[in-house]
């Protein structure tokens, strides 16, 4: 992905944080309505705790039932694999 392409992810993965964060809906007066001040540190707080507090079980058993239709023998194991896969992309090189 070139610099120009990365810029434009960016901006359209803040478009839709705020569309997502409901500041649109907040009183008029409110600081953070019309604004993006604070959305990406609220955003990774949320991301955060929410994969610290992750019910991998239960998380493994949605992708099972989500992959079931392919009705394949080993869609336990790919489910796993592909879990395994968000939690590398998540974390980045730092954090593996």
């Amino acid at each position: 992905m070139n610099a120009q392409q990365l810029d434009q992810q960016r901006a359209d993965m803040m478009d839709a944080l705020y569309q997502r964060s409901g500041r649109d809906e907040l009183p008029y007066g409110h600081p953070l309505r019309s604004t993006y001040t604070g959305l990406w540190q609220e955003f990774a707080l949320d991301l955060a705790a929410n994969f610290r507090d992750t019910d991998y079980t239960e998380m493994l058993s949605r992708v099972v039932r989500a992959m079931d239709a392919t009705e394949s023998v080993m869609t336990q194991k790919q489910a796993q694999q592909a879990i395994e896969v968000c939690r590398q992309q998540l974390l980045g090189d730092k954090w593996r």
